[in-house]
């Protein structure tokens, strides 16, 4: 254990003097033989096995960690440096470190089959991996940390691009293997700005598609990731320098900046897609009763303890096809979310929204949310303004409470049902566009209520006009969505009040003079 100890302190001081450097990844597809895919099937699985034996030793160790009797001091002391000496010796006296899992690794390499498959590199990062899964659940931010199960585990990955697996010359090189990229693609220039970069280091993916198995080469490469022109030179996606508040809800976004709002749902085109999964899923599941009769009760509930095996041909292939249902749903619900961040930088890169919950919408609504994935947004807009200089800042619902508040100082207490906020000193305007431009005049954890009173005037009518907008024009052509509100005129009458009053007299003139037409061709 002293051993151990120490070469963990060597490799963390190592690690610290490293400089970091801005990273982007840059994917190319491989050529792989029928011969190098029966060996790399046999490398993944041997990554699986390693990362659950990993697992396993990485959940037992924080077992046995908050069984000690640091663990019970640190929870008891109320002063956060004892606590935090308390903790690091309960890590310590029970090896619960990536480090420590990273010798672990080593020996199962040596001592079993596995080594003669999996490097040392490619079986220290799967250590890693499997400590930051347990580290996650030792913080409170996940319940548990899942085994891997077949066809379960997709990417293996080195340390560095000097040994094991390795980029040289347009190929892979791993262990006797030689996987060349296909050549294709090498005229695509997102891939010769990856290709002309330094790689860090080399991840080897594997993907399902379209029933086939693929492999490609995921090469971590050094700098910025390519900035897409048009003839002249010029970004084809603008940057802006407006500071943007955002509002996020489980289903619907709204964007405000100082020369233009927006209020849109997220990834519409993918709900309208994901009625042909839903009709899969029933036949699924449909098949599957029928293929397991013994494994339901008389009512049709499955009978607890009881394992649906059996799978005839015609599952297998409707479990094929949502399976490349679901790669396609992702795919494109990725590029509909780096449309909309696209959207929202040429606005400004300095972003202000508030910091949620995305577990409890998961709970709350967990088939929207499992669609629309807004967390998947937020990072993907994270990224992009950082990338090109800006940041996204959350700051607390707890000190904003930007639904509650008015411009006038006063605070009320609204429902979800809600969705119009309505003050007595005259402001009207939807409510999560109210929230946005609220949250664009947040600094420091603090609104700024001068500021968003004194440019108020200048804003709502661009408020308005994006509540107009989505009230008139849902992107899907489906009813315009609860959460949207009733458009109210300034007067703060509705949609429907607001009608001109001719409009309506013409109407019943004209159906009193069909009445009285109706009559005369009977007499």
């Amino acid at each position: 254990m002293p051993s151990s100890n120490s070469t963990s302190k060597t490799k963390k001081t190592s690690k610290k003097s490293k400089s970091k450097t801005p990273s982007f990844v840059c994917e190319v597809p491989l050529h792989i033989t029928r011969r190098q895919e029966r060996t790399l099937e046999a490398r993944f699985e041997a990554g699986r096995q390693m990362y659950n034996a990993l697992l396993g030793e990485a959940r037992k160790r924080l077992s046995l960690v908050r069984q000690s009797l640091w663990y019970t001091k640190a929870k008891k002391s109320t002063d956060k440096k004892e606590r935090q000496v308390h903790f690091s010796a309960a890590r310590q006296a029970h090896g619960f470190s990536a480090y420590a899992l990273e010798a672990v690794a080593d020996e199962i390499r040596r001592t079993t089959w596995l080594g003669d498959h999996l490097d040392s590199h490619v079986a220290q990062k799967l250590a890693d991996r499997a400590f930051e899964a347990v580290q996650k659940v030792a913080f409170g931010k996940a319940k548990t940390a899942r085994f891997k199960g077949k066809r379960g585990f997709h990417s293996l990955e080195g340390k560095s691009n000097a040994t094991c697996i390795r980029w040289r010359e347009y190929r892979v090189l791993w262990n006797g293997l030689e996987l060349p990229m296909v050549t294709d693609v090498a005229h695509d220039p997102v891939i010769q700005h990856g290709l002309s970069s330094r790689v860090k280091y080399v991840r080897l993916v594997r993907r399902n598609i379209r029933g086939k198995t693929r492999y490609y080469a995921q090469l971590v490469c050094e700098g910025v990731p390519y900035v897409k022109v048009n003839e002249k030179g010029e970004r084809i996606h603008s940057i802006g320098k407006e500071t943007v508040g955002l509002d996020i809800g489980p289903s619907t976004i709204a964007i405000v900046g100082d020369t233009k709002a927006m209020l849109t749902q997220f990834a519409d085109e993918v709900v309208r897609d994901h009625k042909k999964i839903r009709r899969l899923q029933r036949k699924q599941d449909r098949q599957r009763r029928a293929n397991n009769p013994d494994c339901y009760d008389e009512k049709g509930r499955v009978i607890k303890g009881k394992h649906l095996l059996k799978k005839s041909r015609h599952q297998q292939e409707t479990e094929t096809q949502l399976q490349e249902l679901y790669r396609r749903e992702t795919a494109h619900r990725k590029t509909l979310h780096g449309q909309l961040a696209n959207q929202v930088i040429a606005i400004g890169t300095h972003i202000n929204t508030e910091k949620l919950s995305y577990k409890a919408f998961q709970k709350m609504y967990g088939r929207s949310i499992g669609i629309r994935a807004p967390k998947l947004f937020l990072s993907i807009l994270t990224r992009k303004a950082e990338s090109a200089g800006g940041k996204v800042e959350e700051f607390s619902t707890y000190h904003t409470a930007l639904s509650q508040v008015c411009l006038c100082g006063q605070k009320h207490k609204k429902r979800l049902s809600e969705r119009v906020h309505a003050c007595d000193c005259g402001v009207v305007m939807q409510r999560d566009l109210f929230s946005a431009y609220l949250a664009k005049h947040v600094e420091n954890e603090r609104l700024q209520a001068a500021g968003a009173y004194e440019h108020w005037q200048g804003a709502e009518p661009l408020l308005r006009t994006a509540w107009q907008q989505a009230y008139h024009q849902p992107a899907s052509g489906r009813p315009v969505p609860s959460s949207f509100g009733t458009y109210r005129s300034q007067s703060g009458s509705s949609e429907k009040e607001s009608l001109p009053e001719h409009e309506a007299q013409d109407v019943v003139a004209m159906v009193q003079a069909t009445v009285r037409a109706c009559e005369s061709a009977k007499v």
